[in-house]
């Protein structure tokens, strides 16, 4: 049995259209069509903000971190990534995280990209990733001490009244964190925006989320909820599209802290994901807009990595997750690849592999550390390796 799965698996791997190391990473001729707004979402949502905060005081970082209920443990799973580039951080608790798809690790930011100048937020070296549902019911966030590896999931909530609550579901795809704001990227092409100096702990006795019966707040068993204060969506609505169209999925979220402009990138099964790259204010920490009222993108291109689902940039170079080009077309779960190039020119394989099935980037510039996880189960791990060391560059 063994020597036929490895017989078929040489075939597939034979048949299957290549995939190259190297290849071309064009910039799209326009941009003009892609563009976000958000509408009257912040004003909306903060007055409603506003008036359940009197009923469940908001806590900030501090206090949630103070208050951890799970242990991360120092990286013990296979990571894949070269040995010369000594990867760093830290496996989930030997239980649920690690070894269920009861949730499932999607995005990934941190306090590296919260202060880029300190790498630090409520004075502790914080790593923040986002989980969904395997039925995309839910959304979870967690924010793990990176140091002392004690962490805290939050059950990601919308507030739909000035007295009540519902689950915010989705996928999770990515996120990335400036100041007190935080970005996800929860599901197609909306981008929901949190504020982490606003936790409400809520009563964990019930699975219910918003306020039941009993006059207390649920947030699905979870100890605390956060709530949206803001959106930004494709103006006119309407579903996302792969690879065509002026709403592409978005997959990732990160931030070029070198241009301040966000990441954003789509996931395609092959080649011809899109990167859009918007343009930042980290005075207001929000998009820009034009004159227009919309957010339009700054500039764009089309990957030549098949199954983007992590790309970060700086100073015009990039660096991608994917499918490696051995495993093109090939079913199953196998060892992603990094992928380094310059915009507009080209990219390539950077050495070896990265963990299996591995999803966002996100860069520190205080440390210089690229950080990425992935989803796999029982080989969970969140990791970071010197960016320099990876790519060649500063």
């Amino acid at each position: 049995m063994r020597f036929l799965i490895g017989f078929v698996t040489l075939l597939l791997l034979a048949l299957a259209p290549p995939a190259r190391a190297a290849a071309n990473f064009p910039r799209l001729a326009s941009v003009d069509d892609y563009r976000l707004t958000a509408g009257d979402t912040f004003a909306t949502y903060g007055s409603r903000v506003a008036a359940l905060d009197r009923q469940l005081p908001p806590r900030g970082l501090s206090s949630l971190l103070g208050d951890t209920n799970r242990k991360a443990r120092p990286l013990c799973h296979g990571t894949y990534l070269a040995a010369a580039l000594k990867p760093a951080g830290f496996c989930w608790e030997d239980a649920n995280d690690d070894k269920t798809n009861d949730w499932i690790p999607q995005g990934l930011t941190g306090s590296g990209d919260a202060d880029p100048a300190t790498g630090t937020a409520a004075g502790k070296r914080v790593a923040a990733t986002s989980w969904h549902t395997p039925g995309d019911t839910m959304v979870r966030l967690s924010f793990v001490d990176a140091t002392g590896l004690g962490y805290r999931h939050v059950l990601l909530v919308e507030p739909t009244s000035d007295t009540d609550f519902a689950v915010v579901a989705g996928h999770g795809h990515g996120m990335t964190w400036s100041g007190n704001l935080l970005y996800v990227a929860t599901t197609g092409g909306l981008i929901r925006v949190f504020d982490t100096t606003r936790f409400w702990k809520v009563d964990a006795s019930a699975g219910t989320v918003g306020r039941g019966a009993d006059g207390k707040y649920h947030a699905a068993f979870y100890d605390y909820a956060m709530p949206q204060i803001g959106a930004y969506w494709y103006p006119g609505g309407g579903a996302c599209t792969t690879a065509v169209g002026a709403r592409p999925c978005l997959s990732t979220l990160s931030f070029d802290h070198s241009d301040s402009t966000f990441v954003t990138a789509e996931h395609a099964p092959e080649a011809g994901g899109r990167i859009l790259k918007w343009p930042f204010d980290r005075t207001t920490g929000r998009l820009v807009p034009s004159a227009d009222g919309l957010v339009h993108a700054a500039e764009g291109f089309s990957s030549p990595v098949w199954g983007v689902q992590g790309a970060v940039s700086r100073n015009g170079y990039f660096v991608l997750t994917g499918v490696c080009p051995e495993y093109a077309g090939v079913a199953g779960d196998h060892p992603s690849c990094l992928h380094g190039g310059v915009g507009g020119v080209s990219t390539s394989r950077l050495a070896g592999q990265a963990p299996v099935n591995s999803q966002n980037l996100s860069y520190w510039p205080a440390t210089g550390e690229l950080w990425l996880l992935n989803e796999q189960l029982r080989e969970r791990v969140v990791v970071h390796v010197p960016w320099t060391t990876l790519t060649g560059r500063a």
